[in-house]
């Protein structure tokens, strides 16, 4: 059993008022809980305590976080069931934990619930015809709660004039179409930095040109070609070997390195000493022992692909090295939010930014969303606001 802390229980008390409500059938409102806040724990919670007022649906995108979440959910000696494919278990109960491939072609199997929350609900696409919509959309009536760390989405827009396109970082309560549209509690980062709850960083920006970066064809990331001509130019890979080894005669612990590809990150594994390396494709069985073996010491450094960024929990974690651009803040805030936990004897987590994140976004404990007086719900650092801005040019050439 947990002891909730004071934002927990603001969060917990907010839902449960909204799905008690008579008169919020119109609203599908957000929870702001950054990474390493207790998220779990709060959805854990507030499951409990609407579960006796009707059927309750946790959705999440992977298995990963649903194990994460029915854990935490039975530790408070509660009974609830699995319905996901990939976890081998399709059961329905008053409570049940599941995935959104999974339900997404038996709607019917869930016509009782009354209440849904989702997990990482900036995943959640507004679009009629994406997994979500298809499923919500045969239950008008159901109460729907999002949660996540990172409340906002990066979306394309094609330029009237010139036809190219561009980005923006919008909330997910100011998106057209949007499906969320309301926040109903935050939680800052800073807040938990204030109460002592996160790892101070210790951030190191490398020199980085990025003039050679170029929007790929939807102008939501970089093309893959600039990235490689602005890491190849830039030595990003040819760097990390040195860099790694002066982390550990420094004393750090562990290193998880975030790089572009599979194949930099098993040609880095091969040069480097007690490290290996997981990828999208890495099968269940390899990564589990993996990263059991990053977790003992084993393994010391982990070279990781497009995954590593949700549902891992590693506290010990001190050294984290982002070796690849992108103009994704959510992905940036999940990179570095790996290394923020408190752990024993653990005094900092070392960031290394070796492609311009750091200078695009700032420094994660200086994020903000806030109503402004002028612009409305806001986005910024400690600089600069962040959302509804069109990503141009001076955002991505980096020198």
């Amino acid at each position: 059993m947990y002891i909730l802390r004071k934002y927990q229980n603001e969060s917990v008390n907010k839902a449960v008022e909204f799905f008690s409500s008579k008169n919020n059938k119109k609203k599908r409102p957000v929870i702001i809980s950054p990474t390493a806040s207790g998220k779990s724990l709060i959805i854990a919670e507030i499951a409990n305590k609407i579960k006796e007022f009707g059927d309750v649906l946790i959705l999440q995108p992977s298995k990963e976080l649903l194990e994460q979440n029915y854990e935490k959910y039975c530790s408070y000696s509660n009974d609830a069931k699995i319905f996901s494919a990939s976890m081998g278990k399709k059961e329905v109960g008053r409570v049940t934990f599941a995935t959104i491939g999974s339900v997404v072609k038996v709607p019917v199997r869930f016509a009782k619930v009354k209440f849904v929350l989702i997990d990482e609900c900036h995943l959640t696409p507004p679009k009629k015809d994406s997994m979500y919509m298809k499923f919500l959309g045969y239950f008008p009536d159901m109460r729907i709660l999002g949660l996540t760390a990172t409340a906002f989405r990066l979306k394309t827009y094609t330029d009237p004039f010139s036809g190219e396109k561009f980005s923006k970082i919008n909330l997910l309560n100011r998106e057209r179409p949007k499906f969320f549209n309301k926040f109903l509690h935050i939680t800052q980062t800073k807040e938990l930095y204030d109460l002592n709850y996160l790892c101070p960083v210790n951030y190191i920006s490398m020199k980085w040109d990025g003039s050679f970066l170029e929007y790929n064809s939807t102008g939501a990331e970089f093309s893959e070609q600039s990235v490689l001509e602005a890491m190849k130019i830039n030595q990003i890979n040819a760097k990390i070997p040195e860099i790694l080894d002066q982390a550990f005669k420094k004393e750090q612990k562990s290193c998880l390195v975030f790089v572009k590809s599979v194949s930099d990150a098993k040609a880095l594994s091969e040069i480097t000493p007690f490290s290996d390396y997981i990828h999208a494709l890495t099968k269940k069985k390899d990564r589990k022992k993996i990263i059991e073996m990053f977790r003992n010491g084993s393994i010391k450094t982990l070279f990781n692909v497009s995954v590593l960024t949700t549902g891992f929990d590693y506290p010990e974690l001190d050294t984290v090295i982002i070796a690849r651009p992108t103009m994704s803040l959510a992905l940036f805030v999940q990179m570095v939010g790996r290394g923020i936990r408190l752990a024993p004897g653990k005094e900092k987590c070392s960031v290394l930014d070796m492609c311009g994140n750091l200078e695009r976004f700032g420094k994660l404990e200086e994020l903000i969303i806030e109503e402004d007086p002028i612009e409305g719900w806001v986005l910024r650092n400690n600089t600069e606001i962040l959302s509804g801005r069109r990503l141009d040019n001076k955002d991505r050439i980096i020198g």
